[in-house]
């Protein structure tokens, strides 16, 4: 089994001129653009033109089993360095890609077979060369449009795919890919190409691989989708219980307050009607100031807290706040106006953003002289904004190396950022802004309202 086969790109290895453009040139560009557009569809990732010639010159050496798997590596490691410029995961990609080929392969296997017999059974004397050079491109026209609208059609489950199993499980995600990809030793090695003798068969195993990947997919996808929901739930419960006990904890300190007001009038009392003016402010600032403060800093969190709508937000910035204040760290929160955040992204989604941006602000801020972290949430010009600032310990830091997830001070940053694009790339109308200067890190996100 040949790698590659260079000499069928040349005229002189057709039988005509007609042929070699039909099949030489036309296939090929056809072939490759279908597996790019599919590809597009399912990703949201757009192509300029080039790529798709590129696409067209790579996939001709597509002649064999070892061919092929080379030219889907050698077009995912193009995209992910090229295209995407290594800003999306080479995970997700690499298995969107393999299902967006899969999902080709499977319906040129079927319709492909099916057009040839049709040919065969309608001509009563074919023409072998116009079977091999011209009738493949209707072949792939008809099999594109079939993928086209299978990848419509699936691509919500498998887009939930790459959020509960993709990610979080890769392992299991590209042993699943691999064995998608075992399809191309049936149709090389037992199939021969899908020979019309074998119709029957061959779109009874073609369907069966297909109809199993489905459903394979969409198993672990319920499972694991259930499984972070059951997660999802006790993180909502947890947060909900600390900011219950917080409320409960503040009334106790209320009620103590009032009670201490009540002795310190008692002692006030006693020292004015001695004149000491000097114990009279001992008691104020060894009795009042630190209750007051203890009080007014939970309050005023609770208070702008107030117009979070969303429950399970409301709790996790809360439970975080307190985190911040525990640590010390100069805590300012910002939501004006009732806010409730729309279903744009999945509330496990927002909840797993809005996580990584407070836990990461509240390590580099422990890190920095200031110590200081700012929550702002609002609504502008019919969109949702979150803005999360922290201070940091040198002046300005290399967003590029915090992207790439560099070693360095700030490595919490770095790799809370790749996993926060990683989340964000499942979700292109979602705006993500990043600035660092005068030792100030903000993170922006703006989520469309609809």
């Amino acid at each position: 089994m040949q790698f590659f086969n260079i000499p069928a790109l040349l005229p002189q290895f057709f039988p005509s001129p007609l042929y070699w453009l039909s099949s030489g040139l036309i296939w090929n560009l056809l072939y490759g653009s279908a597996y790019l557009l599919l590809f597009s569809r399912l990703s949201n990732i757009h192509f300029k033109w080039w790529y798709f010639i590129i696409a067209g010159f790579i996939y001709s050496f597509a002649i064999s089993l070892v061919g092929n798997i080379l030219v889907i590596l050698i077009m995912l490691l193009i995209i992910y360095y090229f295209v995407v410029h290594r800003q999306i995961s080479f995970n997700i990609i690499g298995n969107q890609f393999i299902y967006a080929n899969f999902i080709l392969l499977i319906t040129f296997g079927c319709f492909g077979s099916l057009i040839t017999f049709l040919y065969n059974l309608l001509v009563k004397v074919p023409n072998y060369n116009f079977v091999y050079y011209v009738l493949g491109n209707l072949k792939i026209i008809v099999s594109f449009c079939v993928a086209y609208g299978i990848i419509i059609w699936t691509k919500k489950l498998f887009n939930s795919y790459i959020n509960n199993v993709v990610i979080p499980y890769p392992v299991l995600a590209w042993i699943i890919s691999i064995l998608m990809l075992t399809f191309l030793l049936y149709e090389f090695r037992v199939n021969g190409g899908g020979h019309p003798n074998k119709l029957s068969i061959t779109i009874a195993v073609t369907l069966s691989y297909g109809i199993i990947a489905l459903i394979v997919i969409k198993g672990f996808t319920n499972y694991y989708r259930q499984k972070a929901l059951a997660t999802t739930l006790k993180f909502e419960v947890d947060n909900l219980q600390y900011y219950t006990s917080h409320i409960e904890e503040m009334y106790d300190e209320l009620r103590r307050f009032r009670h201490d007001y009540k002795n310190v009038l008692y002692s006030l009392t006693g020292s004015l009607e001695n004149n000491d003016i000097t114990e009279a402010k001992n008691i104020l600032n060894r009795v009042l100031v630190p209750s007051e403060d203890s009080i007014t800093q939970k309050t005023s969190v609770l208070s702008q807290l107030e117009n979070v709508q969303n429950l399970d937000l409301k709790s996790l910035i809360y439970n975080k706040a307190m985190t911040a204040l525990k640590d010390n760290l100069k805590l300012t929160i910002e939501i004006d106006e009732p806010i409730k955040f729309s279903n744009v992204i999945e509330p496990l989604d927002l909840i797993r953003i809005l996580s990584n941006l407070l836990d990461n602000a509240i390590k580099a801020a422990k890190q920095s002289k200031d110590r200081q972290i700012s929550i702002s949430l609002f609504i502008k010009d019919n969109n949702q904004w979150i803005i999360v600032g922290n201070s940091t310990k040198t002046k300005s830091l290399n967003l590029q190396q915090l992207s790439n997830n560099h070693n360095n001070l700030e490595s919490a940053h770095g790799l809370g950022l790749k996993n926060l694009r990683m989340i964000l790339a499942r979700y292109p109308q979602v705006q993500h802004e990043l600035s660092s200067k005068n030792y100030w890190l903000q993170q922006v996100i703006v989520i469309p309202s609809k």
